[in-house]
């Protein structure tokens, strides 16, 4: 049977609707631009030094050397920045996010609606579109998805990667071309190019690959996974040239120290003792003369800290893998629509250090239409996470699948934990989304009938 489509003209307008909302953040950008972020400053003089200098660094070159700005940043997004030209002007760069965006939205349409081919999802698909207009008003209770497409931030561009990965995944186990192994290994080099948080994911799919080559017989697994080894071969070689380290990011380690040790002290001893700490450790640490030692040494210190309460560190990571569902995105609304602040440190720090009461006190004094605001994505958000996660339990069909939008969630979530905020998980919120949709038309039909197969387009 030949899948049906939701209503092409009904499809259009909501595209057209969803480039609107996009455009009116664009034209906020540009009328009241966002406060500054941090991370911005790092991608623009990443940039900016690589274009100009020839050297990917993300400090000022004129003031004294930080190693660890080497490789805080890897060199795609810069090097995407510099081809937009944000020196200039931030209108090129956001409005190739917008259509990086855009491209996202269409991945994931194509992936669990366009070409859907079991018969009764078909149905509840055409039937007054009502599926697309509910994927749509999931999507407009996303924030982030409009907010980040009109920063300078990676978050949209390896949002791009991902839905690219999962839709290589997708187009493998539907159509078992060999191509869409080699670009599943090129996705997953331009992601680690993009954002260090995906490297560790490389070491699961190299052992994924040899099980696969083994129970397939197929030399492509083998073969394509040369790519993203090769890749960070090269890269770990170019930064130990550079710092005499080897390591793939310094973020990684920076984040361990400031977020992970730091909040989770901060709620065992409180905010003095737990900044005590830290100050200790990396004044111990400084006191080595190579940047390499410096990084063992941070690492060494903060595994030691940790496995003195193993169990309660595990809490206060899952405590924060769960927040990495549900946080509403305050930050992010905040600093886009340069909203008013109290002056508090912020609802992450609030809520490591005094718990719910302190997350409260946040929300209360931000005033009644934002709680409300933050209320509904929340709510929303719930909705996304139960729909995917009937999506990944019910039915047999196209299990490989769905086995691997699991791992890769799971993954971003456990690596993310106490940083687990809305921004983080924007680059898997669109396929969340996708699946939520299937999954609680799932609730309208009998387990074991759900599929996701691909018809030639």
């Amino acid at each position: 049977m030949k899948p049906v489509r939701p209503g092409l003209h009904t499809t259009q307008v909501i595209f057209a609707a969803i480039l609107l909302v996009h455009l009116l953040f664009f034209l906020s950008a540009l009328i009241n631009p966002p406060v500054s972020l941090t991370d911005s400053t790092d991608y623009l003089n990443a940039s900016q030094n690589l274009y100009k200098q020839g050297v990917l660094y993300c400090g000022d070159l004129s003031a004294p050397i930080v190693e660890e700005q080497f490789t805080r940043r890897p060199p795609l997004y810069p090097l995407l920045l510099g081809i937009t030209g944000p020196a200039r002007s931030n209108i090129p760069a956001f409005l190739v996010q917008i259509l990086m965006s855009m491209i996202s939205l269409f991945l994931v349409y194509t992936i669990f609606f366009r070409n859907q081919a079991d018969p009764d999802i078909q149905k509840e698909l055409h039937k007054r579109n009502r599926a697309m207009l509910f994927a749509t008003l999931l999507l407009l209770a996303t924030p982030a998805q409009f907010i980040y497409a009109n920063r300078i931030m990676a978050e949209v561009p390896f949002q791009l990667i991902l839905v690219l990965l999962t839709w290589s995944v997708y187009s493998y186990f539907n159509k078992g071309k060999d191509r869409y192994i080699w670009m599943f290994n090129i996705f997953l080099t331009l992601g680690m190019a993009t954002k260090p948080v995906l490297f560790p994911f490389a070491i699961l799919i190299v052992v994924a690959s040899v099980i696969l080559f083994l129970k397939t017989k197929r030399s492509a697994f083998v073969w394509a996974i040369i790519l993203p080894i090769l890749w960070i071969g090269l890269y770990s070689i170019w930064n130990y040239n550079r710092t005499g380290s080897a390591q793939y990011s310094s973020i990684q380690t920076a984040n361990m120290v400031n977020y992970n040790l730091r909040y989770f002290l901060t709620g065992e001893e409180g905010k003095e003792k737990a900044a005590a700490e830290v100050d200790r450790l990396y004044m111990v640490c400084g006191e080595k003369t190579a940047y390499r030692e410096k990084n063992n040494c941070l690492d060494k210190g903060v595994r030691e800290l940790i496995l003195e309460r193993p169990v309660k560190y595990g809490i206060f990571h899952l405590k924060g893998s769960v927040r990495y569902f549900i946080d509403p995105g305050r930050f992010d609304l905040v600093t886009f629509f340069n909203l008013s602040t109290t002056g508090s440190e912020g609802f992450l720090h609030e809520l490591n250090q005094n718990g719910l009461p302190g997350a409260y006190r946040v929300l209360k004094a931000q005033g009644l239409g934002l709680i409300f605001v933050l209320g509904l994505i929340v709510l929303f958000k719930l909705v996304k996470i139960l729909g995917f996660i009937l999506y990944i339990v019910r039915g047999k069909q196209q299990l490989p699948f769905r086995i691997f939008l699991l791992v890769l969630v799971g993954y971003l979530t456990l690596v993310t934990g106490p940083l687990g905020a809305s921004r983080f998980l924007l680059p898997v919120e669109l396929l969340l989304l996708g699946g939520a949709v299937l999954g609680w038309i799932s609730l309208l039909k009998k387990p074991g009938t759900i599929s996701t197969s691909v018809s030639e387009v």
